[in-house]
């Protein structure tokens, strides 16, 4: 019986081994494995919140609780691969990248175990998942328990431009080089994404970085991020971008896992909650969840529920319904304490599409029930919108005081209405996408009624 192995590093320590063999008349099995000393180590670091537990005894047992759905992947929804456990499959890349790094590495863009292997010196985060070779006594003790005889199958090394992003937007990893955009090396991490333009959606690099800049005046934190020309990307792609001119650019945003001489661990929520990354629009989970989380923790709290809040009338002020679970997360700058990063994949998409409302509800089913009347009437959710109500049963739910978060919301439209006019006004996007964000923008009842009440002082 023969079994694939990479060892599993959170930074430059080895937590534990991932396999992936199949039983005699079984379905295949990928599972995670952590090593003796990591589960000894009560000061360990953090490799999700999914795994976290409340005291050293109980976080021995999750880790020693090797048949748990947590560790094993499961089959795919369509029966036809194996994925991966549910913070692994997270970390793979999605869409076209998923595409090209498949057809580089010679495997199938559902060969997950692969995938992961190839893109293993550059995944998300602070994670590694290197080759290995088991001994056999290893091999029965991180496989089966001693229960069969096994053999090794040895993984290749990951590929030097593998590379691992979410989202489905064409994009690539980069490293900047004085002027130019280069392709990782065996050596060097990539520290830039970089997102490229798209048949259909004219000037979406300049979409996304004007939204990044009106999301900032409006008091959210956000990730670092610039137009460059698309000229000085010198990494050979297979994305059509159709015609391109010599002022065509691409955004550039600077990873913030990344810094000058290390790495910072991150995760996303489709990780903490152990979601599967198509399930990242799943009606089972909120915004009012993903708070309640926030809540759990000391490090995030009401501080992060605020933001969150700014984030999401943010959102409905740009029209943009895609805060799914995999760009929302967490981050530990100190290796094992949570943080919210900054904001990431903010876009105006109601420049180019008339869809409204969110990623995911802003609160569950049974707490929508209490609005009566001003529930969503297309029963998903998604196009409910952050009213005083809403915020009223949101607070409730969590337990925070509704006043300084009504406040944050408040204030956050009020800069909104300050600065957003004039950034539109002086973007490079053209006449007709600047008149329509200037009417979407105006149109939201929160600051339609800011500017009647300003109007009539």
């Amino acid at each position: 019986m023969n079994v694939k192995a990479l060892e599993i590093r959170l930074g430059a320590r080895r937590i534990g081994v991932l396999f992936q063999y199949a039983p005699e008349n079984a379905m295949v099995v990928n599972r995670f494995v952590a090593d003796d000393d990591f589960i000894a180590d009560q000061h360990q670091d953090t490799l999700s919140l999914s795994l976290k537990a409340a005291n050293p005894a109980e976080q021995q047992f999750i880790w020693r609780d090797v048949r748990s759905a947590l560790l094993n992947g499961a089959p795919s929804r369509d029966g036809q691969s194996w994925l991966l456990p549910p913070f692994f499959q997270n970390l793979l890349p999605e869409g076209v990248f998923r595409d090209q790094l498949a057809q580089l590495r010679g495997c199938a863009p559902n060969d997950h175990f692969e995938l992961l292997a190839a893109s293993g010196k550059d995944l998300p985060g602070n994670v590694y998942a290197l080759p290995v070779e088991l001994s056999r006594a290893e091999l029965g003790r991180y496989v089966t328990q001693n229960a069969d005889a096994l053999e090794m199958t040895v993984t290749a090394d990951p590929l030097p431009e593998g590379v691992s992003i979410s989202g489905v937007q064409p994009k690539l990893g980069v490293i900047k080089e004085g002027e130019r955009y280069v392709a990782r090396t065996k050596d060097r991490d990539t520290h830039i994404i970089a997102k490229l333009p798209v048949v259909g959606y004219p000037l979406l690099p300049e979409v996304e970085a004007l939204s990044l800049q009106l999301a900032r005046a409006a008091g959210v934190d956000t990730c670092e991020a610039y137009l460059a020309p698309l000229r000085q990307l010198a990494v050979q792609h297979h994305y059509d971008l159709g015609p391109t001119q010599p002022d065509t650019h691409f955004l550039a945003v600077r990873r913030y896992d990344r810094s000058p001489h290390m790495r910072i661990h991150c995760e996303d929520f489709a990780q903490i909650f152990s979601v599967m990354p198509e399930n990242k629009y799943s009606l089972e989970f909120s915004y009012l969840a993903v708070a309640a989380t926030f809540m759990a923790y000391p490090s995030l709290g009401e501080p992060a529920v605020h933001e969150l809040l700014r984030r999401l009338v943010v959102n409905e002020m740009l029209g943009n319904p895609d805060m799914h679970l995999k760009n929302i997360g967490v981050w530990y700058p100190d290796g094992k304490t949570p943080e919210l990063p900054p904001a990431y994949d903010i876009v105006a998409h109601a420049l180019y599409t008339p869809i409204s409302g969110h990623g995911l509800r802003i609160l569950p089913p049974g707490l929508e029930a209490r609005l009566g009347g001003k529930a969503p009437s297309n029963g998903n959710g998604r196009r409910l919108g952050l009213t005083p109500a809403v915020v009223r049963v949101f607070c409730e739910a969590i337990g925070i005081i509704e006043r300084p978060a009504a406040t944050a919301i408040a204030e956050c439209v009020s800069a909104a209405a300050d600065t957003w006019p004039a950034l539109i006004n002086e973007s490079p996007l053209t006449p007709t996408q600047k008149q329509r964000l200037q009417a979407h923008f105006t149109q939201h009842p929160m600051v339609a009624g800011l500017l009647r009440r300003r109007n009539r002082l």
